[in-house]
């Protein structure tokens, strides 16, 4: 029988244990009573033992002799009452204790095991479970809430290695992302001013390789700032009324000496002309930079990227299509992760810090919206979607 209060249950023990106490007392008490009768002897009367040779007692008023020792029970005063009375109280409290932690037994095996078990997580043993232990009482709620707490204590462990592995990537990621445009930078520069050995045509080429590896550095090094910056949930939204078919058609524009150096053509659709929404344009550019500078990386091969935007009736969805190197099945759930790289090695071609798809889907979720990538042979497509509001 399972209790839903430990209160009630604990006085109910108490008046079942009190009830067999009075219970087994009883019993006792006639089951002495029979006996003695048995043997001859009655309370309260003058009876004897069976069998036994009369005595001569003198009943001289004078003279007060002891009685016979068989017949002492047979006085029954106020102090024999007084001490049978104690006897019995004392036998009834014994008779109570032991039935008491007889119900009681597993309510304090119970509570031992609870123990045991807070011991165990309070000495890092923060997998520990409570099992076994099926109440609906306080106690059960206990449980409950410990074995709560340790899950929470567990998944902010988790949490917490994570971010250290997170940082130790990230720093690893910098590293190499930073220290190799820099050894590119230094020696092109060393070139650039190697007066004698190189014309001033042949310099000047080496300083724009310079300025071109610059400024990949100087993108490298927003990105990780973006990407610390939405971590921390120290970016907030500015949001504003702003065009955003107009937005993405001036980026594109921008792309434009990308595409260009790359050797890729560019197509860009709306069935909408114009749109108002109430977004943050900064961040909104960023994310809608980020796909297209991935599309350009990694679809070159392809020799053109498309630039969708569609207009439906609650979202307007930023779709950008690469026709490079379709992306493996098992590689599609973990497109999106911080640091994550498809191909297995870091060329510089492709090379980045692996967080440029990773800040285009935490922007889209600020906004309220999503992003979703679909990859096979008629080509790669991230599309982000952003819900319209209407006021």
């Amino acid at each position: 029988m399972k209790h839903k209060s430990l209160r009630a249950e604990l006085v109910l023990y108490c008046v079942v244990s009190l009830v067999l106490a009075l219970l087994t007392e009883t019993v006792l008490g006639f089951a002495l009573y029979f006996t003695g009768s048995a043997l001859g002897i009655s309370v309260g009367g003058y009876g004897k033992p069976k069998n036994l040779p009369p005595v001569n007692v003198n009943h001289n008023k004078d003279m007060n002799p002891e009685p016979p020792e068989y017949m002492l029970i047979s006085y029954w005063n106020r102090n024999t009452t007084i001490f049978i009375a104690i006897i019995v109280i004392i036998c009834a409290f014994i008779l109570y204790i032991m039935y008491f932690l007889a119900l009681t037994k597993r309510i304090t095996k119970d509570m031992s095991y609870i123990s045991g078990c807070i011991s165990d997580i309070a000495n890092g043993e923060h997998e520990t479970r409570i099992v076994g232990v099926d109440r609906e009482d306080e106690i059960g709620e206990i449980v409950r809430q410990v074995n709560r707490m340790s899950c929470e204590i567990q998944r902010l462990i988790e949490a917490e290695r994570g971010a250290l592995q997170s940082n130790k990537d990230m720093i690893t990621c910098v590293a190499h992302d930073l220290r190799t445009p820099l050894t590119s930078i230094i020696g092109y520069l060393q070139l650039a001013t190697s007066v004698d050995k190189y014309t001033v045509e042949e310099r000047q080429n080496y300083a724009n390789i310079a300025l071109r590896k610059a400024r990949r550095m100087q993108g490298l090094i927003e990105e990780l700032f973006s990407y610390t910056k939405l971590m921390s949930g120290e970016i907030s939204l500015h949001k504003s009324e702003i065009d955003i078919i107009k937005l993405v058609e001036q980026l594109v524009e921008e792309f434009y000496p990308l595409f260009m150096e790359n050797s890729l053509e560019y197509s860009l659709s709306q069935n909408v002309n114009s749109l108002i929404m109430n977004v943050d344009g900064e961040l909104i550019a960023r994310a809608v930079s980020n796909l297209i500078s991935n599309a350009v990386k990694y679809g070159k091969d392809g020799k053109i990227v498309y630039i969708e935007l569609q207009k439906y009736e609650r979202e307007l969805q930023i779709s950008v299509t690469n026709f490079g190197l379709v992306i493996p099945k098992e590689s599609i759930e973990h497109i999106f992760d911080k640091f994550y790289r498809v191909e297995g090695s870091r060329s510089s071609s492709t090379g980045g810090t692996g967080l440029g798809l990773n800040i285009a889907q935490q922007i889209a979720i600020l906004h309220g919206g999503d992003i979703v990538v679909k990859s096979s042979e008629s080509g790669t497509r991230f599309t982000i979607a952003l819900p319209i509001i209407k006021e």
